[in-house]
């Protein structure tokens, strides 16, 4: 049981044993996400994680159009400190 690790420019590709891939209920050909503990040992992103429910919910009111512009957000920025400041853009 071996796992292979391969970079190629700034993609990093870690190739899983099937048993670990079993173990850990990884989707077989999809992307999923690590990230660094911060003492050279790295961790699976669960894709069920509350970050990623709220991350995928975000998306999905964006793509319904209940987004916010980025003018509306830019304005909104330049008026802090401002007498005239409104609130938060919805």
């Amino acid at each position: 049981m071996t796992t292979r690790i391969v970079r190629v420019g700034n993609t990093l590709t870690v190739e899983i044993p099937a048993e670990l891939v079993a173990e850990a209920s990884l989707p077989v050909g999809e992307p999923v996400e690590w990230v660094s503990n911060g003492d050279g040992t790295i961790s699976l992103v669960s894709p069920d994680s509350a970050e990623h429910i709220r991350i995928r919910a975000g998306l999905a009111e964006l793509e319904a159009g209940k987004g916010v512009s980025n003018e509306r957000v830019m304005d909104w920025l330049d008026s802090w400190g401002t007498e005239n400041e409104p609130p938060a853009p919805q």
